[in-house]
This record gives structure tokens, C-alpha cells and sequence, in this order.
């Protein structure tokens, strides 16, 4: 028979080891399952973020709506002139719609949420003065500000309003405000400087509705600049 005291000095090992095996088995499932789960999350995370959908920005330029097809003008003008690039100060420098609630807080300058311009107003106000000035037919030739060649004279556009105002939540202008200055090339002395406003009401009180009063607006603009600076060089 064997002794009591060497009975459990032999039993005791074999049964921590069996505990320390068991220990062992229990940490490396809870640890695999812990891993399993946090893949699971980060893949379900990722493709949370992957299926919320970007706001979508209606886009809207400030190009006539019907425009009629425009047949250049043969040049008759022996002159040749230059267009700067047109400036604007630093709360037009976006291509955010901007508007304001005159009947709500006049003060306040909006933006769509839904809503921008194709390009910043003084890209796109740069666009259609050089459109319009090139089919005038009363210069030789119209350059660019990036243009090589030299010129009679330089046009410079400043651009300080470009903003739909809603007098009432149904009716509106739109409402645009800049300064031309022409000078001479030949020494860069200021010949003339005029100050030239135009606005247009809103057909419907929307982002579509400014966008279409815009240019409207715009139209009247540039036709402005471009008969006072053929009048001031003649």
C-alpha cells in the first residue's frame, strides 16, 4: 500500500497541469474571439464610412440660359488690348453660393449647402469679359493676362459684389458690382476708372432662380464694361 504523504506528492503535479492547460485553452479563445470581434468592427466601420454619401452640389454657372449663337464680329479696330486678370476681394475668392436674407438678417452672409458656382465669380466674370470683349469686333486683338504680344492698353476688373439677396422668403435680386480701370500700356498712367453695378430680380426664389438673375445680371455687366472702355480708347 502505498503511503498517503507520497500518494498526493504524485497526484498534486498532474492536477496544476491539467488547471494550467485548462487556464491556457480559456485565454487563447477569449483572445481569438476579442481579435475576431475587433475585425468585425473595423470592417463593419469601414463600410459605414464607404456607404454614406457625399452631398451632392448642384453646379451653376452664370452663362445666359438661351444664349443665341454669336457670330464674331469682323475686327475694326486697329488697337489691341489686354485684359487683366480680374480681381475680387477675399469673401468672393470661392466658389460657395453666397446669399443673404434682407428680411431675416441683412447682415449675414449664407451659403448653400446644395449649391456652388462653377468657378469663383471673378473666374467666371473673367470669362465672359474675354468672350465678349474678343467678339466686338473693336479691337485688333484681345489678350490674356498670360497672353505674349504687347498691347495699347491694359483693363483692369475689380470685383467686390457677386450675391443673391432675398428681400422677402418668395422674391429676390441678384446683384453683382465691380470697378474698371483702364490704363496705357505704354506708361501704366490710369486713363479712366468707372464704377458699374447691375442686378436682376428672381424669377423663383431658389438657387436655380439667382443663378438665372446672375446672369442676367452678369450680361448687363459686361456689356457695361466693354462699350464705356471702346468709348474712353476712341
Amino acid at each position: 500500500m502505498v503511503p498517503k504523504g507520497r500518494h498526493l506528492d504524485r497526484v498534486k503535479p498532474v492536477f496544476q497541469q491539467e488547471n494550467t492547460e485548462r487556464m491556457n485553452r480559456t485565454y487563447r479563445h477569449h483572445m481569438g474571439m476579442a481579435a475576431r470581434l475587433g475585425c468585425l468592427a473595423t470592417v463593419l466601420l469601414a463600410a459605414g464610412c464607404a456607404a454614406t454619401p457625399a452631398t451632392w452640389m448642384v453646379p451653376y454657372s452664370i452663362n445666359p440660359t438661351h444664349a443665341a449663337a454669336v457670330t464674331p464680329i469682323k475686327p475694326t479696330g486697329h488697337k489691341v488690348l489686354r485684359l487683366a486678370t480680374v480681381s475680387t476681394t477675399q469673401w468672393l475668392a470661392t466658389q460657395n453660393y453666397q446669399y443673404r436674407l434682407l428680411y431675416q438678417d441683412p447682415q449675414r452672409l449664407l451659403v448653400y449647402r446644395d449649391a456652388r458656382w462653377v468657378g469663383t465669380p471673378a473666374a467666371m466674370l473673367q470669362n465672359q469679359l474675354q468672350q465678349q470683349l474678343q467678339n466686338s469686333g473693336q479691337w485688333r486683338a484681345v489678350l490674356s493676362a498670360s497672353s505674349s504680344g504687347a498691347a495699347s492698353w491694359v483693363l483692369q476688373v475689380h470685383l467686390n459684389r457677386f450675391v443673391v439677396r432675398f428681400s422677402t422668403p418668395t422674391s429676390g435680386t441678384a446683384v453683382i458690382a465691380g470697378t474698371a480701370t483702364l490704363l496705357s500700356n505704354a506708361n501704366s498712367q490710369v486713363v479712366a476708372q468707372q464704377h458699374f453695378q447691375y442686378s436682376a430680380p428672381l424669377v423663383q426664389a431658389s438657387a436655380a432662380g439667382g443663378a438665372a438673375a446672375m446672369a442676367i445680371a452678369t450680361t448687363h455687366f459686361v456689356s457695361a464694361v466693354r462699350h464705356w472702355t471702346a468709348a474712353v480708347v476712341q
